[in-house]
């Protein structure tokens, strides 16, 4: 600065004293008056304060984004105070067992009229015995034993046949005689089976006694 100073030459240093002297009394001078301003500014920014009306609520500085209305929460689902109705309850049909047909049982007796020739067919009802059982039919006069006749044959369900039964002989018109109906063991037919054609006596049948009838003898012979 000192060498700015020195190498200017005596005019241009009054000429540079003299602005500068001129400057400092500028300041001086402008200081009262700004002072002044200063202490009348905040009454008027206060006056211009009041004078200004508040802002609308509604009016936005300019480049503030439009608001977006918030976004709807879900649905919260809401209990309904009315109680659903049950759904109807199915009842299962009744289980209905499968309907088995029984032939009903047919007892065991004896068709023949109470007087009768020598010989004769007989029938009556029936069912047939079961396997390994056979039917057979004795002539029994009364009060004595038992004779063996035929095997019982079933033409038709329930129904049965004896071909050619032999009722006493030529002595025994007037008498009574029994017809029995037993059943017994295949074994034991066959047993009887032997004797076809002459009279048996049997004192005991080991079977059971299905049906019987009594009946008197003619002095007819029948069909022998």
């Amino acid at each position: 600065m000192r060498r700015w100073w020195r190498a200017l030459k005596p005019a241009e240093q009054v000429g540079w004293l003299g602005l500068v002297v001129t400057l400092v009394t500028g300041v001086i001078a402008a200081v009262p008056a700004y002072l002044t301003v200063t202490k009348e500014t905040p009454a008027v920014a206060d006056s211009a304060a009041s004078s200004t009306p508040p802002p609308d609520p509604t009016t936005r500085p300019p480049g503030t984004p439009e608001p977006t209305d918030p976004p709807t929460p879900p649905a919260t689902p809401t209990a309904s105070t009315t109680p659903s109705s049950p759904s109807p309850t199915r009842t299962p049909p009744p289980t209905v067992a499968p309907t088995v047909t029984r032939t009903p049982t047919v007892r065991f007796a004896i068709s023949v009229a109470t007087v009768v020739p020598n010989c004769l067919d007989i029938s009556g009802t029936g069912d047939e015995p079961p396997a390994g059982r056979t039917a057979v039919l004795f002539v029994r006069p009364a009060g004595a034993s038992y004779f063996y006749e035929k095997p019982l044959h079933f033409p038709t369900p329930h129904s049965w046949q004896a071909r050619r039964v032999v009722v006493g002989d030529q002595t025994s018109p007037g008498r009574r005689f029994e017809l029995h109906v037993f059943l017994v063991s295949n074994a034991y037919a066959r047993e009887l089976a032997k004797h076809d054609g002459a009279p048996y006596s049997v004192p005991d049948v080991p079977g059971e006694p299905l049906t019987s009838a009594v009946v008197t003898r003619t002095d007819e012979i029948g069909n022998c």
